[in-house]
């Protein structure tokens, strides 16, 4: 599979784009699964000079007030974002505001398998954290990955889509790892699967002994036909709050 066979896509989905499920095929989020309870949906308000444009993607909790997403989720100067959680795969009140704090664009690294032949640099790797108008204390924070040279060998994903103009339901699936750099950047497939438009910034998450950590985020699919792909690129979170470059 060659890059330009490829089209490279955000997972974004703006307020007039056409409605796309969340993830296509895995499973609805069951209450409890320790992937889903910090997963969120996130809805952002921007005004680009014609008019009111809101994005909804998706994101997860990592810290009591802090959660992480994709930067183009929240590209401009956004008016304001909501964040949304949920119960099983099912959105659950109150709807919490947040504003972003940071931005990263971490360093792709460079592939040690040509498994995938893509150019790095055009792939959309982006990170961003909001800070929540107040903390959460009925959610467990899920702590991010800190060695981004350790890919699991086992990845799950949760995203949130859409249902119309709302919040859709959340699902996950398992990813499988089929390449990677150094500096943490992963290209995995979907097992059973498609990750779609509103998928961006959904958390990629691994487990170890010590329990579930964040690998990194949804950043853009790669497949023949957008909206939908069963290649996901993953942004690495290991880059947060260290080595990534902050914007």
């Amino acid at each position: 599979m060659t890059a330009s066979r490829l089209a490279l896509a955000l997972l974004a989905v703006g307020f007039g784009a056409r409605p796309a499920a969340s993830i296509e095929g895995g499973a609805a989020a069951r209450t409890g699964d320790p992937l889903a309870q910090p997963a969120v949906g996130i809805g952002t308000v921007t005004a680009p000079g014609d008019g009111l444009h809101v994005s909804r993607c998706s994101g997860v909790l990592i810290d009591a007030d802090l959660v992480l997403t994709a930067a183009h989720c929240v590209n401009g100067d956004p008016l304001g974002s909501m964040v949304v959680f949920f119960r099983g795969g099912e959105p659950v009140k109150p709807v919490r505001t947040a504003r972003v704090i940071a931005r990263y664009s971490p360093d792709p690294g460079a592939m040690t398998a040509n498994v995938v032949a893509v150019d790095l640099n055009a792939l959309s790797l982006d990170l961003a954290v909001l800070r929540l108008s107040s903390p959460v204390r009925d959610r467990v924070p899920v702590p991010l990955a800190t060695d981004p040279s350790r890919v699991p060998r086992a990845l799950r994903i949760a995203g949130t889509g859409l249902s119309g103009r709302v919040v859709g339901r959340l699902r996950t699936a398992s990813l499988t790892p089929v390449a990677a750099t150094g500096t943490g950047l992963t290209i995995a497939r979907v097992n059973g699967g498609r990750v779609c438009l509103g998928d961006s910034g959904g958390p990629v998450v691994g487990q170890d002994r010590r329990g579930v950590f964040v690998w990194g985020v949804a950043s853009a699919v790669l497949s023949r036909q957008a909206p939908c792909g069963n290649l996901v690129v993953v942004a690495p979170a290991a880059q947060v709050f260290a080595g990534g470059r902050a914007r």
